[in-house]
């Protein structure tokens, strides 16, 4: 199974065709023998460097070198992996199950998915819908699996128009593991980092940079096209690093302007035909965060764009390693409300009787 990952790592690059989603069983389990491990250097993700080379010999001379991409999310992958089984040792019947509602015809990332969550030893399940499925029916799935014990997170892919704050906020926040119901979100807002779930994307960007040697401190940053949770988690982490956050819509008139400002570049949601790429600059960081990116449904950035850093086609891989990291987050909490949970003790009311009965006189 692992074994094909690389070969789904090369179609993340591509437009997919449509077509129907594919069901996988109800329940996955994940592999637990050493065919999958992540140590190995030509295992699951050990092929992309011949790949990440030849793209970087094809940069420009003033564009950052892109960062080892299997070895970042290798260390996510295999943090994870060590984690639960430390998790297991002390409770071997512990089995985590990431659960993913999708609605549509997303199979590059659900592949994506399953194989990222075998590497790390989780059990995951797939609820396949309709395309057309409307928010009454992605949240009765939402629903049902808030109350299924057995899952300890949640994620969802769903077309981006579908996530309305009625559907984002029926999800648990204990088991939101992309980070982004407002429960979540407020707590990231607030500083309770520890507390929450931080969206993997957003995290994405962030360790991508500090992978690559970019200094955030000072660094002007523009994020355009962002909605919701991952345009304010964007903002909140890259202030916190000391960066110069500034958002805007594609429609913005003196949006040549930002760009021309900006030392790095986060696209939410795609290019217009009418924006050219000549209105970012040369040397200039760009991640692709839109939700057709993201699920493979559309390529990065024009390939002969001569400066810009060829990071962004990274940001889909390691959001999904990070959404595992976070999983296995949720199934350590889980734990540990299991073992510290209150008695839900009360008192129960006297009923007197009258008169009293007479073995209770006799006596």
């Amino acid at each position: 199974m692992s074994a094909r990952l690389p070969l789904v790592l090369r179609r993340l690059a591509r437009p997919q065709p449509p077509g129907p989603p594919r069901r996988l069983p109800s329940l996955c389990r994940a592999s637990s023998g050493g065919g999958g491990g992540c140590g190995g250097g030509e295992g699951l993700l050990g092929q992309q460097r011949l790949r990440d080379t030849q793209a970087g010999s094809s940069q420009g001379s003033g564009s950052p070198a892109p960062p080892a991409r299997d070895s970042i999310v290798r260390e996510v992958i295999q943090n994870s992996k060590e984690v639960l089984s430390l998790l297991q040792e002390k409770t071997p019947t512990f089995k985590p199950v990431l659960a993913i509602i999708q609605a549509g015809d997303d199979n590059l990332m659900q592949e994506v998915n399953q194989n990222l969550a075998e590497e790390a030893g989780l059990n995951i399940t797939h609820i396949c819908l309709p395309a057309e499925s409307g928010e009454d029916e992605i949240i009765d799935e939402i629903l049902k699996i808030n109350e299924d014990t057995r899952v300890h997170g949640l994620a969802l892919q769903i077309a981006e128009t579908s996530f309305s704050n009625k559907i984002l906020n029926a999800l648990k926040p204990e088991k939101d593991v992309d980070g982004l119901t407002d429960v979540n979100l407020g707590k990231l807002v607030r500083g309770d980092a520890h507390e929450c779930f931080i969206s993997p994307v957003a995290r994405a960007v962030i360790e991508l940079l500090e992978k690559s040697g970019v200094s955030l401190d000072g660094k002007k940053i523009l994020v355009i096209g962002a909605h919701g949770s991952l345009e304010a988690t964007l903002q909140c982490l890259f202030q916190r690093k000391g960066s110069m956050t500034m958002s805007s819509q594609w429609k913005t008139p003196q949006l040549q302007g930002k760009l021309q400002e900006a030392d790095i570049v986060v696209l939410g949601s795609p290019k217009p035909e009418e924006i050219p790429l000549s209105w970012i600059q040369p040397g200039t960081t760009v991640f692709n965060c839109s939700h057709d990116f993201l699920s493979g449904k559309a390529a990065c950035i024009s390939p002969g764009v001569h400066g810009i850093s060829p990071i962004a086609k990274d940001v889909s891989l390691l959001a999904a390693a990070l959404r595992i990291q976070n999983m296995v987050s949720s199934g350590r909490r889980w734990l540990r409300e299991q073992q510290h949970r209150r008695w839900r003790l009360h008192c129960l009311k006297l009923q007197p009787l009258s008169p009293v009965p007479r073995e209770l006189r006799e006596n």
